[in-house]
This record gives structure tokens, C-alpha cells and sequence, in this order.
């Protein structure tokens, strides 16, 4: 164990770095490629969902407003046919 760390210390004294030419390599240019693979896929499905809430929002809008014009329009036939009746069962009187 002591071998191996001033092993390495003597080797690290004689490997000298170049700033201008270290680079991420192949290692770093990977990880980042997985990233935006990943991040397309993410991305997709994220507005595959957005779409699937929009369309359903739209449909319960959609049927709200049927629902109140079919009331409106059940509303009005009751008030007119309730109307008729108790004008039959007045005059009947």
C-alpha cells in the first residue's frame, strides 16, 4: 500500500499537464450525449402527456356547455308544460 501511493506521487511529479489540450475525451462527450438522449425522451413524453391533459379539458369543456344548453332547453319545456297544466286545472275548477 505505501509502495503504490509513492508510486504514484513520483509518477504524478513527472506527468505534466498541458491546459490548452486537455479535453473531456470520449468519456465526457458520452455522458453528455446520454444526457440529451435522455432529455429528447423526457421531453417527448412530457408533452405527449400535455396534450393528453389539454384534449381531455376541452372535452369536459365541451360537455359542460351541452349540459347547460340541454338544461336550459329541459327548463323551458318544463316551465311551459307546467304552465299549460295549471292553467287546465284552474279552469277545470
Amino acid at each position: 500500500m505505501n509502495t503504490l501511493l509513492a508510486s504514484t506521487t513520483v509518477l504524478a511529479q513527472d506527468f505534466a499537464l498541458n491546459k490548452d489540450t486537455v479535453t473531456p475525451g470520449v468519456l465526457g462527450f458520452l455522458a453528455i450525449f446520454a444526457i440529451g438522449v435522455c432529455l429528447y425522451f423526457l421531453m417527448r413524453s412530457l408533452v405527449g402527456k400535455l396534450r393528453g391533459v389539454s384534449a381531455r379539458a376541452e372535452s369536459e369543456e365541451a360537455g359542460e356547455t351541452t349540459e347547460k344548453d340541454g338544461q336550459e332547453a329541459t327548463s323551458g319545456v318544463e316551465a311551459a308544460a307546467g304552465g299549460a297544466s295549471g292553467e287546465d286545472s284552474s279552469t277545470r275548477a
